[in-house]
């Protein structure tokens, strides 16, 4: 970092300079090549205890993005996209939203459950006007994931808030990480051929099309039409034998002091290979993944008393 003499010299030529030239008008937006790929990785850092984001990419060109993402982690992991509103940026998130939702978290804990809810009040006005994009869904450790959706351009914040066993939301140990979509536009097209579609709706999960063992391309079209403050997602989960759909929603309650608790020794009650989060109403994302013989729930992440979830068969 600069220091302060060195920063205004800086100002004593630029100003000059900025007085004798003519401002330059901004570049007209450009058609990039397809395809435009982000490869996210999470790693932990056991020596520092720090979860992180490795990313391949921290600007692309706005249009159809597939994300790559890789969990070479011990728990349980996901990438939610925030697009900021406005010139926010990441330091505005951390700073000013962040640490009251772990407040609010921490608040749980302890059974204060009004001054939880109470704790909200003090977000800033700003926070209404980001909006969730979507992304990556819940990833058991070892596995990867693909999802492809559309993306406008601004200031993103790629995110996961797993909890530690002591409740700390990951973002909070690091992972989290930037990503600015241009003006450019990615001459690319939404993935065809889907061979199975999920529609979210206010009440229940909808699922056209056959399961069938092998490679799935999901179309998920979002319908909700009065989300809370975090709408319907799909998530695929694989129930290994022994593991009730009950244990597997009740760990996806976040309300709840043990939900989404993830652990090297019990990233969570089953296998999770995917999916996609919440966008708005109207938006259509896609995501790849491989399905073996065996039972199955597409699952939302909601309250408990709220759950949506469609359990299926692969013959």
């Amino acid at each position: 970092m600069r220091n302060h003499a060195q920063i205004l010299t800086s100002l004593v030529i630029l100003v000059p300079l900025a007085a004798c030239s003519e401002p330059e008008p901004d570049a007209a937006p450009e058609s990039v090549p397809a395809p435009v790929v982000v490869d996210v990785t999470a790693i932990y850092d056991g020596a520092a205890d720090r979860h992180l984001f490795q990313t391949s990419a921290d600007t692309v060109p706005a249009g159809w993005t597939t994300f790559r993402f890789t969990n070479a982690s011990p728990m349980l992991h996901f990438v939610l996209l925030d697009h900021l509103p406005g010139e926010r940026t990441s330091e505005e998130l951390l700073s000013e939203v962040s640490p009251i939702f772990q407040e609010s978290s921490d608040l749980i804990r302890e059974g204060r459950m009004e001054e939880s809810a109470a704790a909200f009040a003090r977000l800033p006005e700003w926070f209404g006007g980001i909006v969730f994009r979507g992304g990556p869904g819940f990833t058991s450790p070892g596995l990867a994931t693909e999802a492809t959706l559309f993306l406008e351009p601004g200031n993103y914040v790629l995110e996961c808030y797993i909890k530690t066993a002591d409740g700390v939301f990951h973002w909070n140990l690091g992972m989290h990480a930037d990503l600015h979509v241009t003006a450019d536009t990615a001459d690319a097209a939404p993935p065809a051929d889907p061979t199975l579609t999920v529609t979210v709706t206010d009440t229940a999960l909808v699922m056209d099309g056959m399961p069938t063992a092998g490679e799935h391309l999901v179309e998920v079209r979002f319908q909700e039409q009065e989300p809370a403050l975090i709408g319907r997602d799909v998530h695929v989960a694989r129930m290994e034998p022994g593991v009730s759909i009950e244990e597997v929603l009740t760990w996806m309650d976040f309300n709840r002091p043990e939900g989404l608790v993830s652990t090297a020794e019990n990233p969570a009650p089953t296998t999770f290979l995917g999916g996609l989060h919440d966008m708005p109403l109207g938006n259509t994302a896609y995501f790849r993944v491989t399905l073996e013989p065996g039972d199955y729930a597409w699952v939302s992440e909601h309250p408990l008393e709220e759950a949506t979830y469609l359990e299926f068969t692969v013959p």
